[in-house]
C-alpha cells in the first residue's frame, strides 16, 4: 500500500540550523523539499570530492588482485584519490590508442611491411611510388612511365603500388601512407600494453585503501547531504524554515523531538499542487516484486495505485506462460541456486534471489502443466506427460489467453469503480466494465471463430450507456454526453486491443517450444559429437530470446495494459527520507 504522507514545515533559528539537521537526520523520517537552488562554491566542491572517491571505489572494485589485500588507514586520501584517477586516465588513453591502431594494422596487414620513410627518402633520389587503387576495367589507363605492381586484390579492385621517375597525377584513387610500418605498430602495441599493465598493477597496489577510502566517501556524502538541506532552506530574518513530507505513522516522534529541541513544527495535508513521495509499505511476500519495480525505475505518483500485489501475481503467470518449460524452469532454479550460495552472503539485498525462484517455479509448474520439457517432441513422447492435456489444444490455450486478460483489466475496473464510490461517476467504470467483456466475447468471435452471445451485445449497449452518460455526471443529461462519447471514442477500439495483446503469450510460449523441438530434432539428425554442441547452442540460444520475451511481453502487459485501465501515468518518485547512510 502507498503510505499517507503529512507535509511538515519545521521551524528553527538561525544560529540553530547544524544542530537541528543533525537530530533531523537521527529521526531519519523527513523527505526534504528543497525550496532555494542548490548552488554555490562549497557544494559544488563537496559534489566533486563525493564524485572522485565513488569514482576512484569503483576503479579498485574492479581491479584484479592476485591475493587478498590487508586493508590500510590512508594518510592522505586526495593524493591517493588523483594519483589513482590520473592513472586510470592514461590507462584509458592507451587503450584508445590500442584500438585504433589495432584497426590501422589490419588496414595495412594486406600490403605487407614497409617504412613509409624509405618511400619518402627514394622520392628526394627521384623514385616516386604511390599507392593506389585500381578498379580492374581501368588498368589500361596506366599513363606512360609508369611500372604497376599489384599488390593483393579485393572486391574486384587491386591494391597497388605505382612506381614513377616523376611525379605523376594517377587517373585512380591514391592511399596515402601509413603513419608507421606494421613493425612498428606491432611494437607500439606492445609498448602501450606493457605501459597499461604497470598502470593496472599500480593501481591494484591501492587496493589496500579501498575500505578507508568507502569510509571517507561515506562521511563526504553525509556532509554533503547535510550542506544541502542547509541551502535548501528557506531563511526568514532569524528563522530557517526547513519543509518536506513524512509517513503519518510517524508524526508523533517528529513532534516529541521538536519539543524536545525546541523547534516550531507545522504538520497539514499535502495539496493538490504538492510533489509527494510515495513509500510503499507491503507484506514481505508482496514485497518480492519490488526488483523489478527497481529494475525498470519506475515509482507510482503518491495519488495513484500501488499495484505490487495483482503485478506479482499476473508477472509470474506471465513468466511461467511465456517460457513455460520445465526444463528451462529447472535450469533457472539450479543457476540460481548456485548464484544464491557464491553471492548471497555478500549482498544487502537477496529480495532478486527470492523473485527469481519464484518465477522459475512458475515457470517449472506450467511446463509440467503442459507436458513440456526441453520441448515436446524429446522426452516428452515417452516420459513427460502433460498433467493438463487442455492446455495442449491451440484453441484451449488462445481462450484461456483471452479470460486472463479480461481478469485481468478486469480487476483495474473495479479497483476504481470501489475507488470513486459513492460519486456517480463509478457508473462509467461498472461500463467500462461491461464494455470490456463484450470485448472479450468479440475477440472470441473475430479470432477463435466462436459466435457472439446475445449478453455480450446487451453488455456492449448498457456498458456504452454507462459510459457516455456517468463519465462526468451531470444534472442535465445533455451535458455529460459529449465527455462520454469523447472517452468512449478515445478508448474503446484500445479496449478490444489490449484484450487481444494477451495472445502474445500463447504466440511466444508456441515459439519457445518450436525452437526447443527444432533444436532436437537437428541434433538427433546430426548425431556424433555435433549433437551437443546444436543441444546446447541450440537451448542457450532460446533461452536468452525467452528471458528477453519476459522483459518486452511480462512487464507490458502490467506496466502498460492493465495500467493504462487504471489509468496510471507513473508519476512518481521514491520517499528518500534524510538520514546517515549506514554502513554496507
Amino acid at each position: 500500500m502507498i503510505v499517507p504522507m503529512k507535509k511538515i514545515h519545521v521551524i528553527v533559528q538561525k544560529k540553530d540550523i547544524v544542530s537541528a539537521l543533525e537530530s533531523l537526520r537521527e529521526l531519519g523520517s523527513v523527505h526534504v523539499e528543497h525550496q532555494e537552488d542548490l548552488t554555490g562554491y562549497q557544494l559544488e566542491k563537496r559534489r566533486e570530492e563525493v564524485g572522485a572517491l565513488a569514482c576512484v571505489i569503483d576503479i579498485l572494485k574492479t581491479a584484479k588482485t592476485e591475493n587478498s589485500i590487508d586493508q590500510q588507514e590512508v594518510t592522505d586520501w586526495t593524493e591517493v584519490v588523483n594519483t589513482v584517477l590520473e592513472l586510470s586516465g592514461q590507462a584509458d588513453q592507451y587503450k584508445e590508442s590500442i584500438t585504433k591502431r589495432r584497426v590501422k594494422i589490419r588496414q595495412w596487414e594486406t600490403w605487407g611491411n614497409f617504412d613509409p620513410k624509405d618511400i619518402t627518402e627514394l622520392a628526394a633520389k627521384g623514385v616516386h611510388i604511390q599507392l593506389c587503387a585500381v578498379p580492374k576495367k581501368k588498368k589500361k589507363d596506366i599513363p606512360e612511365g609508369v611500372l604497376l605492381k599489384t599488390i593483393y586484390t579485393s572486391g574486384g579492385i587491386d591494391r597497388c603500388v605505382a612506381v614513377s621517375g616523376e611525379k605523376i597525377d594517377l587517373p585512380f584513387e591514391t592511399i596515402a601512407l601509413p603513419p608507421m610500418s606494421l613493425e612498428q605498430m606491432h611494437a607500439k602495441q606492445k609498448e602501450e600494453q606493457e605501459r597499461i599493465d604497470l598502470i593496472l598493477k599500480t593501481i591494484s597496489d591501492n587496493c589496500c585503501y579501498l575500505g578507508s577510502l568507502e569510509k571517507i566517501e561515506q562521511e563526504r556524502h553525509d556532509i554533503l547531504c547535510i550542506e544541502e538541506v542547509e541551502k535548501g532552506m528557506r531563511e526568514e530574518e532569524v528563522l530557517a524554515v526547513l519543509k518536506g513530507f513524512c509517513p503519518v505513522d510517524v508524526c508523533s516522534e517528529i513532534e516529541k523531538k521538536a519539543k524536545k529541541e525546541h523547534w516550531a513544527i507545522v504538520f497539514e495535508s499535502p495539496s493538490d499542487e504538492d510533489r509527494v513521495p510515495t513509500l510503499i509499505r507491503n507484506p514481505k511476500w508482496v514485497d518480492l516484486i519490488r526488483p523489478v519495480f527497481n529494475f525498470i525505475d519506475i515509482s507510482p505518483g503518491y495519488k495513484e495505485y500501488d499495484i505490487s500485489l495483482f503485478f506479482l501475481l499476473f508477472f509470474s503467470f506471465f513468466v511461467g506462460m511465456l517460457i513455460g518449460d520445465a526444463g528451462y524452469g529447472a535450469l533457472f532454479i539450479l543457476a540460481v541456486a548456485v548464484t544464491h550460495i557464491k553471492l548471497g552472503k555478500k549482498m544487502k539485498d537477496r529480495m532478486p534471489f527470492y523473485l527469481a525462484y519464484v518465477l522459475s517455479g512458475c515457470v517449472v509448474v506450467w511446463g509440467i502443466l503442459t507436458g513440456t520439457f526441453f520441448g515436446q517432441q524429446w522426452l516428452s513422447q515417452t516420459f513427460f506427460k502433460p498433467l493438463l492435456p487442455w492446455l495442449k489444444n491451440d484453441h484451449n490455450i488462445q481462450l484461456f489467453c483471452f479470460i486472463l486478460g479480461a481478469v485481468h483489466l478486469s480487476i483495474a475496473h473495479v479497483w476504481r469503480t470501489i475507488q470513486k464510490f459513492p460519486s456517480p461517476s463509478f457508473l462509467s467504470d461498472i461500463g467500462w466494465l461491461a464494455l470490456l467483456w463484450a470485448m472479450f466475447s468479440m475477440a472470441r468471435t473475430l479470432i477463435l471463430g466462436d459466435s457472439l452471445s446475445a449478453l455480450a451485445i446487451n453488455m456492449l449497449i448498457g456498458g456504452t450507456v454507462l459510459i457516455v452518460f456517468f463519465t462526468r455526471p451531470n444534472w442535465n443529461p445533455l451535458k455529460a454526453i459529449g465527455p462520454g462519447l469523447g472517452d468512449l471514442a478515445l478508448n474503446v477500439v484500445n479496449t478490444f486491443t489490449d484484450i487481444v495483446s494477451y495472445i502474445r503469450l500463447f504466440a511466444v510460449g508456441l515459439a519457445t517450444v518450436a525452437v526447443a523441438d527444432a533444436t532436437n530434432t537437428m541434433a538427433n539428425e546430426v548425431g556424433g559429437i555435433w549433437f551437443y554442441l546444436i543441444i546446447a547452442l541450440g537451448h542457450t540460444i532460446n533461452i536468452v530470446l525467452a528471458l528477453m520475451a519476459i522483459l518486452v511481453h511480462g512487464l507490458r502487459l502490467n506496466v502498460l495494459e492493465f495500467s493504462g485501465h487504471l489509468n496510471m501515468e507513473w508519476t512518481g518518485f521514491n520517499y528518500t527520507p534524510f538520514k546517515k547512510i549506514k554502513n554496507a
